[in-house]
């Protein structure tokens, strides 16, 4: 078996994924065509280009500019419902057995729909696909570093009276120049204290001390954090506090967040004793899946397949889920692996 049917037939978990940005071009097309959204043009390969970001993207705010047209589209509550259940079908499609996806409220309530109207939806949906495909996860509220810190404060509110009914964290993204994560603690102690786990993009598009702040709030889970390895104080201070980086190594090239894939940290980061996972981040913006991932890992950062096996699995410690759903997820995985590599014996 080759590694990428081998990494495809692989269950795996998936925990930095933005809904907004894994939205099907055809959906897009679809929702805006129904609801009167205006689009750059009706062609559906033509579409893509306005939804997908390349290598030559040339930074984290035009990368962040692809997520406009998919936005203007979620505004109801069938459209909120439609692309989770859809983006459920396509994680189970690319053998991920657990997600947690991720989205900004705040930018969906355009068109008359509540914070708690956004969060029903894309539970609904979520829950839906769950029934279909076997998925398991949650849902990740993200506050915006742009948005005024109180309107991040009614968000982790509103996002904390659906903890035990799938939302499972709190988190913030968006452009980090000039919006340290610091100006939010007020909604990080919130989120904290309705029971949200915590994870915050740092290091990204902006440099270690981001991540420095994201740590002292008291995030366990760092999104990307490419740029923390400039800092050794910062990297020591992740790995002595158990902080995982969730990583997203097509993604990272295209915000720019690291120059070539060659040149990621990615496996620096676990050589050196600190937990790191992989996962797309956008599905449709990076054009990826999670199997796409893990072969650019194997194939151009010379990961080897132990490599991956103990990330993915790194990925299923560090979810925000209940103990006995990590157990029962930690046997299938690994049960499903034995089987692979005694099929790969087999045939030799």
């Amino acid at each position: 078996m080759d590694d990428a049917a081998y990494f495809r037939a692989l269950p795996k978990a998936e925990l930095h994924l933005h809904l907004d940005g894994s939205v099907r071009p055809a959906t897009v097309l679809d929702l805006a065509t129904a609801d009167g959204v205006p689009v750059p043009t009706t062609n559906l390969k033509r579409l893509r280009a306005h939804l997908e970001a390349t290598d030559e993207t040339p930074s984290l705010t035009a990368y962040i500019a692809f997520f406009e047209l998919p936005i203007a589209v979620m505004q109801t509550v069938p459209a909120l419902e439609r692309v989770t259940y859809e983006l459920c079908q396509d994680l189970a499609a690319d053998g991920v057995r657990y997600a947690e996806i991720r989205y900004a409220p705040w930018l969906h309530v355009h068109r008359g729909l509540s914070l708690a109207d956004v969060i029903r939806a894309t539970l609904d949906g979520l829950r839906a696909g769950q029934a279909e495909t076997g998925l398991a996860g949650g849902l990740i509220i993200t506050a915006l570093r742009t948005m005024p810190p109180d309107h991040n404060v009614t968000l982790a509110q509103a996002a904390g009276g659906f903890v035990g009914e799938g939302v499972v964290g709190f988190d913030l993204a968006g452009d980090e120049a000039g919006h340290p994560p610091g100006t939010h603690e007020d909604a990080f102690r919130a989120a904290r204290s309705l029971g949200l786990n915590l994870t915050i993009h740092a290091g990204e598009g902006a440099g270690p001390e981001s991540v420095r702040q994201a740590i002292a709030l008291g995030a366990m889970r760092i999104g990307h954090g490419v740029r923390a390895r400039q800092d050794p104080e910062v990297l020591e201070m992740a790995r002595e506090n158990g902080v995982e980086f969730d990583m997203a190594p097509t993604s990272n090239v295209q915000t720019k967040a690291v120059p070539r894939l060659e040149d990621h940290p990615l496996l620096e980061y676990l050589r050196a004793g600190i937990k790191v996972t992989i996962s797309t981040d956008s599905r449709t913006v990076s054009r990826t899946t999670l199997t796409n991932e893990y072969l650019k890992v194997a194939t151009m950062l010379g990961a080897s397949r132990a490599d991956l096996w103990a990330m993915n699995l790194q990925a299923v410690e560090g979810a925000f889920a209940e103990p006995a759903l990590k157990s029962r997820l930690r046997q299938e995985f690994s049960e499903a692996e034995a089987r692979l590599a005694a099929s790969k014996k087999a045939r030799r």
